[in-house]
């Protein structure tokens, strides 16, 4: 039995593949795209946090930047002035007339939109530490306490047939990062996170190439 299982070990071979991943959004790569508006949501009836620069229009500027260099999408620029019908997520993906006038006006071909939730909240948590006692050379373990900046994001990413007003994609993201120091600079953590879901986002409307590894018996 471990002869056999020996013979299959020494059979195999792990090798790397690059798979092709369709994009999620079965679009040409070459459309008109027109970003925004997203709206800045809060936790239930919390006021949102007081932050130095506007995370909505941060996160539009980041897909332009992002589409721009992933794809052959012509991205139109921002219309000044858009009034939004109701401040309501939900109720203002469901407005086909209101998405259909806005594409219509920047003459896209779709309309990315959405809403986000960025959230920063300092805290105190314990943690074991490993130290070695100058007295007697050992080991010990003790509990200090470390301050910590979390950084979370919440994002319903919406797309619209500009033609029609429609919604044709749906799809949440989220993503919580740590750093062990209190009081970390908002704008940096941002983008900290932003950079973390890239490639889920990028997957959006662009297809990839992910690595996988694989095993292969050999004769």
């Amino acid at each position: 039995m471990l002869l056999a299982a020996a013979a299959v070990q020494a059979g195999t071979r792990e090798v790397e593949l690059s798979l092709p991943v369709r994009s999620k959004l079965q679009i040409s790569g070459h459309e008109r795209l027109y970003i925004g508006p997203f709206l800045r949501e809060t936790r239930g009836d919390e006021a949102p946090a007081e932050l130095k620069f506007d995370v909505a229009q941060e996160f539009e500027r980041f897909l332009r930047k992002m589409l721009r260099k992933e794809g052959k999408f012509v991205i139109l620029p921002a219309i000044e002035g858009v009034r939004l019908p109701t401040t309501d997520s939900l109720q203002l993906s469901k407005d086909t007339e209101f998405w259909r006038d806005l594409g219509t006006r920047a003459g896209a071909d779709y309309v990315v939109a959405g809403s986000i939730e960025f959230t920063v909240q300092d805290t105190t948590q314990p943690k074991i530490e490993s130290y070695e006692s100058p007295v007697d050379g050992r080991t010990y373990y003790r509990q200090v306490m470390v301050e910590q900046t979390g950084f979370s994001y919440d994002i319903l990413l919406n797309v619209f047939d500009a033609r029609t007003g429609a919604l044709v994609f749906q799809e949440p993201f989220k993503d919580t990062q740590e750093r062990e120091e209190r009081s970390f600079d908002e704008f940096t953590g941002m983008f900290a996170n932003l950079y973390a879901l890239e490639n889920k986002l990028v997957g959006v409307f662009v297809p990839r190439t992910v690595k996988t590894k694989r095993f292969l018996f050999l004769p």
